[in-house]
């Protein structure tokens, strides 16, 4: 059995979320928060654009994350209440799969890429977090993908796609997926999906 599928909505707007280009200044008091954003899609358009191998795309993709995103705090989220329940080693091999397992997710969706942009606009300051709002352009004219990345202590903690939480989609996505199987059923279904 698998990990529910996410709603077609998610789904597109996950591909796109990270996929980028930069366009718009930036508003001067959020350069930080801002700047992060910026910087994380720099560097992947720059290897999108790079036409590097899979595997190469993988490894700066894990690199990302590993420097952007708050890796541990987003797992606690997602895995929510079982989180608590869970061993040291559960928690770890938590960790690791689900990392593997969006990195190779959102890898393979880069291939679809196809000129568009980021576009970063104004950040909300809601201690102790930074909201910062972005748009996916399309180069065809295509309706803008509306993103909001959750920053906290400079590190990403959620994005939130046309309304709708990643983190909060995952932890229903998973917490069903628990009740049903198992916690050791999930880390092993991410680590299957990690080794693709």
């Amino acid at each position: 059995m698998s990990i529910p599928t996410l709603s077609r909505r998610f789904v597109l707007g996950a591909a796109c979320s990270l996929i980028a280009g930069v366009g718009a200044a930036v508003p001067a008091a959020a350069d930080d928060a801002a700047a992060l954003i910026n910087t994380i899609a720099n560097r992947l358009l720059t290897v999108l654009k790079s036409g590097v191998s899979d595997a190469d795309r993988e490894r700066e993709m894990s690199a990302i994350l590993r420097q952007s995103f708050d890796l541990p705090a987003i797992g606690r989220t997602v895995l929510g209440r079982h989180w608590n329940a869970a061993t040291p080693e559960q928690r770890q091999r938590f960790l690791t799969a689900f990392e593997r397992a969006e990195v190779r997710a959102y890898s393979g969706r880069f291939r679809e890429y196809s000129g568009q942009s980021l576009v970063v606009g104004k950040v909300t300051q809601q201690a102790p977090k930074e909201l910062v709002n972005s748009q996916i352009v399309q180069p065809n004219g295509g309706p803008a993908i509306r993103l909001v990345w959750e920053v906290v202590n400079g590190k990403i903690v959620d994005v939130t796609i046309e309304g709708v939480s990643m983190a909060i989609t995952r932890r229903s996505d998973f917490n069903s997926y628990v009740q049903r199987n198992g916690l050791d059923a999930l880390i092993a279904e991410l680590e299957r999906r990690a080794a693709g």
